[in-house]
């Protein structure tokens, strides 16, 4: 197994005075990884043209050299390379996107820091957070830093401050909003070697002039992130990115069976698209064919299709013998590919499209699928906030909000009916489950109090006050218009 190169950038703005003992200390923890898969090297940045210009070129030269970890610090010894060991291990571990060694962390500790230095650095710190809703961080201005290659590649095409303390504290809330995990392992910091100015007035000035720029592009990419939450997703070291295909097999099967039992749920469901379906209705990713059932017993003509190989025998298991429904493993694009173009009147989507990176190429694929006047059929999960530890499991690229799922909807060549929230009862549980305890299964218990008082509470509720204002699901229904063709 080829060792992990972890590439060492030693900055100095002081002609390197102090850095032979630096060096030594490299040497200490170079030696005390000679026996592990790591291997350490370094690089000397001059840094007469400010931090941020060195190290940007730093990252580049180590990016090109391979490096698969990268590490900042202090070359005038305010930092103990021989603590790079333990934070490359802790990087490593817990799949880090960026890993800070911290002063201020539980553990950490900075002798002979003064009283005036402490109180500035841990204010500076909590401004940090208060502007750009920086989460989790101590010492966000130090640079005593481990680098995944996939946040060094972002930083390259970041607009980040130019000012020291801006550049680092702007990378801890601009790598956090992209979806990658920081964390902090406790050192000691130390006074330097040698040499080393003061922090002056305009340092502190232009700092604070960074932040408001920092916070509105930290907003912007929280933005983005909540629109469409693939990206953030897959960085998550929590995650395990399911494979966008139609050979795909799905991840959370026992998950698929608590909610196909789950029949007050399902009902409301397929109740609330029922009334807007024609007689020939396709189900895109059927499952085990909960809903494909219930449409068919309302007298619809139903093609249930599921190409997950581990969830189409259950499918085929539980509809063999049923009227008017036909199952088949097989995925939309093959079943178009046929010659089913223009063949249904409706096609739904019940907890499917959250689960297709791109969504608005799958319901392209509808569209043709679709007669012109036809309609689409959409159940999604709602509110990106929501987002948590069952979405990871299931392999959801996404949760939805109403302008997202209007843009995907107009997007893919439909015209959109209407678009509303359900179940607003179920919010308050499914975030205090799995977005703030971060439960990782749906075990049978949870999901029969789900279906047996949350759901009636909240259907109860909806038909007698409507529609709500938010809610943990949308239902999206949409007409391919008349005389249409195939959508550019």
């Amino acid at each position: 197994m080829p060792a992990v190169l972890v590439r060492v950038l030693l900055a100095s703005q002081h002609g390197f005075a102090a850095v032979d003992p630096v060096l030594a200390e490299l040497g200490e923890a170079r030696r005390a990884l000679a026996y592990s898969d790591i291997t350490l090297d370094h690089a000397l940045l001059s840094a007469t043209d400010g931090f941020a210009p060195a190290l940007l070129r730093g990252f580049r030269e180590a990016l090109d050299d391979g490096a698969e970890v990268v590490v900042t610090l202090d070359a005038d010894g305010q930092h103990d390379p021989r603590q790079i060991p333990d934070l490359v291990r802790h990087h490593i571990a817990h799949r880090s996107g960026l890993t800070i060694g911290s002063r201020w962390t539980r553990g950490g500790s900075s002798p002979g820091t003064g009283a005036a230095r402490t109180l500035l650095s841990r204010t500076g710190n909590a401004t940090v957070k208060a502007f750009t809703g920086a989460r989790g961080v101590s010492d966000s201005t130090t640079s005593f830093r481990v680098y995944s290659p996939e946040v060094v590649r972002l930083l390259l095409d970041e607009s980040l401050p130019s000012e020291t303390y801006g550049f680092f504290s702007a990378m801890v809330a601009i790598i956090q909003a992209h979806g990658f995990a920081v964390d902090e392992v406790p050192i000691q910091f130390r006074p330097r070697h040698a040499g080393g100015a003061q922090i002056e007035q305009h340092d502190l000035r232009e700092f604070a002039a960074s932040l408001p720029a920092v916070r509105r592009h930290v907003h912007s990419i929280r933005r983005t992130m909540r629109s469409n939450q693939s990206v953030w997703a897959q960085r998550n070291p929590q995650l395990r990115a399911q494979a966008a295909t139609g050979e795909s097999m799905f991840g959370a099967t026992e998950e698929l069976a608590q909610l196909s039992d789950a029949d007050r749920f399902l009902t409301w469901i397929a109740d609330t698209l029922e009334p807007h379906l024609g007689r020939r209705v396709l189900e895109v990713g059927a499952g085990v064919g909960a809903i494909a059932t219930k449409l068919a017993m309302a007298g619809h003509d139903v093609v249930a299709i599921e190409p997950a190989a581990n969830v189409f025998p259950d499918l085929e298991r539980r509809t063999l013998g049923l009227s008017g429904l036909q199952a088949r493993q097989v995925t939309s694009q093959a079943l178009l590919d046929e010659g089913a173009s223009a063949s249904f009147d409706s096609v739904v989507y019940v907890s499917v499209l959250e689960h297709i990176r791109d969504d608005v190429d799958e319901l392209r694929t509808a569209f043709q699928l679709l007669q012109p006047g036809g309609t689409l059929a959409l159940f999604v999960p709602a509110m990106p906030s929501l987002y948590g530890s069952l979405d990871f499991k299931s392999g959801h690229y996404r949760r939805y909000d109403r302008e997202l799922l209007r843009q995907v909807v107009a997007d893919a060549g439909f015209e959109q009916q209407h678009i509303t929230y359900m179940d607003l009862v179920g919010v308050v549980p499914y975030f205090l489950m799995y977005r703030l305890l971060d439960v990782k299964t749906l075990d049978s218990g949870s999901s029969r109090i789900y279906d047996s008082l949350i759901v009636p509470i909240s259907r109860f509720i909806e038909s007698r006050v409507g529609a709500p204002a938010v809610g943990k699901n949308l239902v999206a229904v949409a007409r391919r218009p008349l005389g249409s063709n195939q959508p550019a």
